[in-house]
């Protein structure tokens, strides 16, 4: 019989939790590097911006999918993967859309909060 451990899952097991919460902090940093106030917002950095929310609130959708508690955080979070794919072919429209940039960064910090609790329970159990 094997002693049983605090943490039985190694860290080498849960890089894609890992990734999926870094790619959401790589996203919140760059809003905040980003002024999308300012009426000549660079179309590549809200085009970058926009890939990188694409990944983090897909992923959400599909830890979602299953039922289970992550789906309550990802039915509101599903039209923000649609936005970010809009935002990518129109660049411009960010700075006019307040609510929506507000929309997608709660977004993006739900699925932040989804995949560290995810991680945090896969570690532990």
């Amino acid at each position: 019989m094997q002693p049983t451990t605090l943490f039985s899952n190694s860290l080498e097991l849960l890089w894609p939790e890992g990734l999926m919460v870094a790619i959401a902090v790589a996203f919140l940093v760059g809003m905040k590097i980003v002024v999308v106030d300012d009426i000549s917002v660079n179309p590549i950095y809200v085009r970058m911006l926009s890939f990188v929310g694409v990944l983090a609130t897909s992923s959400l959708v599909l830890l979602g999918i299953w039922p289970s508690l992550y789906t309550i955080l990802a039915v509101p979070v599903v039209p923000a993967p649609f936005a970010f794919v809009f935002l990518i072919f129109r660049p411009s429209l960010i700075s006019k859309w307040r609510r929506m940039r507000l929309y997608l960064t709660v977004c993006v910090v739900i699925s932040a909060f989804a995949w560290t609790i995810d991680f945090i329970w896969l570690f532990t159990r």
